[in-house]
């Protein structure tokens, strides 16, 4: 009988330790990923896997339904009322969905109705002229400042500002703090 040599061995050891280590890895990856966003194609798939290998293991958080997920996004509400919900019940957000979601499903009114605080996309006009704006080499600061005088949201603003440069019009921005103009 042949014996294997010491250096052998110990590289067919530490080539199983790695073996592991990356499974183990790649499992627990998997696990963080299906957690995050257990309602994704691909957490459905890992919840799945793992219910059918006999792991009892929610792929949801703690207190939040697969259910209540389905009712809050089916019910089309936007990331931005969740926010709105958010501020309004002073919940971290998967409190707040699992509290509309189960509103929902009780057949409650929320707050308000779906897509309400939703920022509308902007319209062709004003995407040229928010591209003017950047064009003509206006900075994130110089719409901060903007928004602030003309107490306007940042897409607004970009597009008033924009239209300004199409029209030939001098921008309310001191010289010395922009970079365009």
């Amino acid at each position: 009988m042949t014996s294997i040599p010491s250096t052998v061995r110990s590289t067919t050891f530490r080539l199983t330790a790695i073996g592991v280590a990356a499974t183990t890895l790649c499992v627990g990856s998997a696990g963080f990923v299906a957690a995050a966003n257990p309602a994704s194609a691909f957490g459905q798939a890992v919840g799945t896997a793992v219910h059918a290998a006999g792991v009892d293991w929610s792929d949801m958080p703690d207190g939040y339904t697969q259910a209540q997920y389905e009712a809050f996004w089916g019910a089309e509400y936007s990331g931005e009322d969740l926010v709105e919900l958010q501020a309004l019940w002073s919940l971290d957000e998967t409190e707040t969905k699992s509290r509309a979601g189960q509103m929902i499903l009780d057949g409650e009114q929320l707050p308000f109705g779906p897509g309400t605080h939703t920022t509308p996309e902007p319209t062709a006009g004003e995407q040229a002229a928010i591209v003017a704006f950047l064009d003509a080499g206006y900075t994130s600061e110089d719409v901060d400042t903007l928004s602030a005088l003309w107490d306007t949201e940042f897409v607004e603003t970009k597009a008033r500002a924009g239209q300004m440069v199409l029209d030939g019009e001098e921008l309310p921005l001191d010289a010395a703090t922009t970079s365009g103009s």
